[in-house]
Parts: C-alpha cells; structure tokens; sequence
C-alpha cells in the first residue's frame, strides 16, 4: 500500500446503550497499532481524537419514536465528517476508530461528497453482526448506533440524513456481510432498497472465501473505491470479549483475517471504520489486540 492511512479516533458510545466504546481509539493505539503498522511499512498520520462523547448521567429518558441524544450526536458527526474529508483531501486513507457503529455516518457522508467530486461511486462493504437499517421509528432503544446504513441509504431521521449532502450510496453497491440478527422492519428495507446481504447461513453454506469473493464484485461492479465499515462484533464474541452488543454464532478469528487479506489482495479499500471495540467490557485488552492484527492483514500482512 503506497498512501498513507489517516488514524482518526471517534470515541463516542453516547449513541449506544453502553458506555466504553468512546474508550476504543486509544485502546486500540495501546494493543500495538503503530509498531504493527510500522512492520509494514505503512506510512501513518495520526490526526488524533475528537472529543469524548460518553453518555450523560442521569441517562437522559425518552419517548418510543425518539432518539436519544440526536442533537449531541448530529454535532459530533459534523465535526468527525470534516476531519475524514480533511483526510481525503490530504491523500490519505482514513482509518476511523470507533467508537461505537454512529461514526459511519460521517465517514460514508464524507467519502461520498469527495468521491462524486472525481465522478465515483463508492461502494459499501458492511461486517456486521447487525444490518443498522433501523430508524426512529422502528428502532427499540432510540439508539443511533443501530440506525447509519439506513441514513446512509436515504432513510430515517432529517437531521442525520442532512450530513449526506453529497448523495446517498447506491444499495445495488451496498454488502451487509456476517449478519445474524436482523430486525422485521430491518429486513422489509432491505428487500425494499435492493441491499445485498450475506448472512452467517450463507457463510456456512457457500464458505468465507466464496462470500467475500461475491460481495467484492458487487462493491467494485463499476471499478469505483470501497468503504469497509468492519464491527468487531462481527466476529464470535469468544475471540472478540469486549463489545457491546455481542451476537453468538460469528465468524472465527481467522475467517475475519482471510476476509481482509483478500481486501488487502485486491487493493480496492480507500477508506474504513473500525468500530465497537469496548475496553470496559474486554479481558485484558484482547478485544483491541485483535483490531491492531485485523488492521494489519487489511493493510498487506501475510502469513509469509
């Protein structure tokens, strides 16, 4: 990889039902990510940290159809929008720490504008335990964390949706990749929009390698960049403890490194999250260990 990565730490977990998540950037720094990426001589910029965004207390209550802290949240992705597009603009690759999964919003809203800009289409990869197609109105919790793709795609509250002044993404051009719980509402909208979704039964069916071999030929079907939006909790919770919303039934640790070393083969990634590593939640920072490794086999590292 010839351009440099630009390391952004968004540590919000105010729009998640756990505190911790804001702990994740600097968690992931101290398992190891400078020296793994020195390694490989991959060049780094790191342009530090937003403000922590931890959830008040007393937690603020709210009302079925609501979201919770929408006007704290709405600020914090502006301000994490401009930093990714500053990024973009530097020639760099942004790599977003999370964080919990909110973050997506402002680095797919971010990567689009730029990209129009040079007649692209960014493609989505999305790893995931969870589609995050809800909105206020279907969501339970009124948490923003279950809800970016589907403001991404055009959907759900006004406020959100204003950050993707660029356009929305392409759904023929969007891969929901590991799912495993998936709301009744959440799948109506993916029939609806046309996503496409390999969920951990198509994992197990067709294999790994063929799933990742399917769902890059959709995000690059027109030669544009890809966006990988990858949540720790989409790997089995026995090898990834501290996350928030942990679902049994994941893919194993090295189904995940062949996922991204095929990524890494290919060269096609521009831009990406890593989200939901919770060190409040970990044992002993193993959590944010394996990021620091995932990371590296995205960015070039083989077995020799």
């Amino acid at each position: 990889m010839s351009k440099r990565l630009g390391i952004i730490g968004a540590g919000i977990s105010i729009a998640s039902g756990n505190k911790g998540a804001s702990l994740g950037p600097d968690a992931i720094r101290i398992a190891g990510l400078y020296a793994g990426l020195d390694r490989l001589n991959i060049a780094y910029h790191d342009r530090g940290n937003l403000e922590a965004l931890e959830e008040p207390h007393p937690p603020r209550k709210i009302a079925l159809g609501d979201i919770r802290y929408l006007d704290l949240i709405t600020e914090y992705m502006e301000k994490l929008k401009v930093e990714v597009t500053a990024s973009l603009n530097d020639g760099e690759t942004p790599l977003v720490l999370g964080g919990d999964h909110s973050v997506a919003m402002a680095s797919l809203a971010a990567v689009f504008k730029y990209h129009r800009t040079k007649n692209e289409t960014p493609g989505v990869i999305w790893f995931d335990a969870h589609a995050d197609l809800n909105t206020e109105k279907t969501s339970p919790s009124g948490n923003v964390h279950g809800m970016p793709l589907a403001v991404a795609l055009g959907d759900g509250n006004g406020e959100l949706k204003a950050l993707f002044d660029g356009g929305f993404l392409d759904p023929s051009k969007v891969v929901l990749l590991g799912i495993r719980s998936v709301d009744s509402e959440e799948a109506q909208m993916i029939r609806k929009l046309g996503v496409n979704i390999f969920t951990m039964k198509d994992i197990d069916e067709m294999g790994m390698k063929t799933c990742v071999e399917k769902a890059i030929a959709i995000a690059t079907k027109d030669d544009g960049p890809v966006h990988l939006s990858f949540d720790i909790d989409g790997i089995d919770g026995r090898f990834v403890p501290g996350t928030g919303t942990p679902v049994n039934g994941g893919i194993t640790l090295r189904e995940a490194h062949l996922f991204l070393e095929m990524l890494a083969a290919k060269d096609i990634v521009t831009s990406v999250d890593l989200v939901e590593v919770n060190p409040l939640l970990d044992d002993k920072n193993k959590t944010s260990e394996v990021a620091v490794h995932l990371i590296e086999s995205l960015f070039g590292r083989v077995i020799y």
